[in-house]
């Protein structure tokens, strides 16, 4: 599973993954490389977006981020932890293989102990 920022447009790679368009409702071109604004037409071969008379340069998709799975089914984004909350639910520390503290709310950076 994978994830683009707020603000992207999930579109497919030639590997058959998933990449992210740096733009919001962006059209996905067919080359599997590139995107346009929405509203604009992929003209791949030019290396261009057109909107009528406009034209301006393809954008380069990025690679998207990949989910670390938490158990129940939820995810946290790459480089995070899931830790359970008090809640039995899980949520995410933003620390990559972080120490997840006893008292549900706080983490730790890994090697470190909690002081709760």
């Amino acid at each position: 599973q994978s994830q683009c920022p707020d603000g992207n447009t999930c579109c497919k790679l030639s590997s058959g993954q998933y990449g992210c368009c740096p733009l919001p409702q962006a059209v996905c071109c067919s080359d599997h490389l590139h995107c346009c604004p929405n509203g604009y037409t992929c003209d791949v071969s030019a290396g261009t977006c057109t909107r009528g008379s406009e034209i301006i340069s393809l954008f380069e998709k990025q690679p998207s981020l990949k989910n670390v799975p938490c158990p129940g089914g939820s995810a946290c984004p790459d480089g995070n932890t899931c830790c359970e909350l008090s809640s039995g639910q899980y949520g995410c520390c933003p620390l990559p293989q972080a120490v997840c503290c006893s008292d549900h709310l706080h983490c730790c950076p890994n090697g470190y102990t909690c002081d709760v």
